[in-house]
């Protein structure tokens, strides 16, 4: 069957129908992979693509999107510098009432209002400010990332524009990339404060004044320290025996 425009889905009107548990017969998910490129690395930049509003996405238009930026990516930034992922899913299950078509065809159906349909494809509900895809990258290659995501924007049904920002990357805080010209000049490290030191310990610490050690306290009468009396060299109590 011939596949309809995308103004036939792409307005989010009814409620979400998701439960296949309860439905037959619905097309697979067109979608090959939803991670690409070096997954392995962590990337300081990271550019998302961001719907403006809220529309239903097609699998398909997923799909092209996809194809359209991972294939730029791969021929100008490289396989092993950048991490490419799709963020949405296609959950909602598209339904159609198909009818005749052709010469004569108004005679044969001219079909029953509000039909219910069958499953047809599916889509993914998106809201204005979400990020459909997102592409981690260096300073280095950030207009090629941009530039690539830019053209697999015009695969989706609403308008989107493109969000970068910085995080964190192996303890390390990596400032925002500079544009200096037409050339991209890589961001400085700005590395975490020290921590303080620990404090010394009670032995490593300076002696007394006088430098000397304070002597063991003696007896009132200065004979040597008291000791504790034993059992056996103890004297008996008064008046007891031995």
């Amino acid at each position: 069957m011939v596949r309809k425009p995308a103004k036939m889905y792409r307005d989010v009107a009814k409620k979400a129908y998701t439960r296949r548990e309860y439905m037959g017969g619905v097309p697979g998910n067109k979608i090959v992979q939803f991670e690409m490129g070096n997954l392995s690395q962590e990337f300081p930049t990271e550019v998302d693509l961001v719907v403006e509003e809220a529309c239903q996405i097609r699998h398909s238009s997923l799909e092209a999107a996809r194809i359209t930026i991972n294939r730029r990516l791969l021929k100008d930034v490289g396989r092993s510098n950048f991490h490419f992922k799709v963020r949405v899913f296609p959950h909602h299950v598209l339904r159609e009432n198909k009818q005749a078509t052709g010469a004569g065809a108004d005679r044969v159906s001219e079909g029953m209002r509000l039909a219910f349909g069958k499953a047809v494809g599916t889509a993914a509900r998106v809201i204005p400010g979400q990020a459909v895809m997102t592409v981690f990258s260096t300073a280095q290659y950030l207009e090629k990332v941009k530039d690539a995501m830019r053209h697999g924007a015009h695969k989706l049904p609403s308008p989107a524009h493109l969000k970068v920002k910085t995080i964190k990357v192996s303890g390390r805080v990596v400032a925002a990339p500079k544009l200096v010209g037409e050339k991209v000049v890589a961001a400085p490290v700005v590395t975490e404060e020290a921590a303080a030191e620990p404090a010394k310990d009670a032995k490593g610490a300076a002696p007394a004044k006088g430098g000397k050690e304070a002597a063991p306290a003696k007896d009132a009468k200065g004979g040597a320290p008291a000791k504790a009396d034993d059992k056996k060299g103890a004297a008996p109590a008064k008046g007891g025996k031995k």
